[in-house]
């Protein structure tokens, strides 16, 4: 039987190319992740009690279903904002830390919360139409 691909193996798996090799830009790939579901929540846990943090504490705090936090934990490990420490005890203990990464997302974070006390999303009142231009007709 022959294989489907020239090399005889598996598809090679395509590397990630970071956005900003793309065209993008850096702060879009921080949205990227800090967008998803519950990581702001879960940072903001780390900014204001830079401890580490068990992650049955994290989940009973945000009441998020155990694979949403594992999923969104992993995430933050990778992208080097936290770190992930398992001890060999039984009952097995996981502790999460922030990284220093992370920390110096404290005056973003601020400025986030500053702006969203004074603006909020919703939708700006609509304006009246503007009147028709009329011009000048000449005689």
């Amino acid at each position: 039987m022959a294989s489907e691909h020239a090399h005889g193996g598996r598809p090679r798996k395509q590397r990630e190319t970071p956005l900003e090799d793309q065209g993008g830009c850096r702060a879009t790939e921080l949205f990227q992740v800090l967008g998803k579901a519950h990581m702001l929540d879960i940072l903001h846990i780390f900014h204001s009690d830079p401890t580490p943090h068990r992650f049955v504490d994290i989940q009973d705090r945000l009441q998020i279903s155990p694979n949403t936090l594992s999923e969104r934990l992993r995430e933050l490990v990778k992208a080097g904002l936290l770190t992930r420490t398992a001890y060999n005890e039984i009952p097995p203990r996981v502790d999460y830390s922030a990284t220093q990464k992370a920390l110096a997302l404290a005056p973003v974070f601020e400025s986030l919360t500053a702006w969203a006390t004074v603006n909020d999303l919703r939708p700006l009142p609509a304006r009246e139409p503007a009147a028709p231009h009329r011009r000048a007709t000449q005689l």
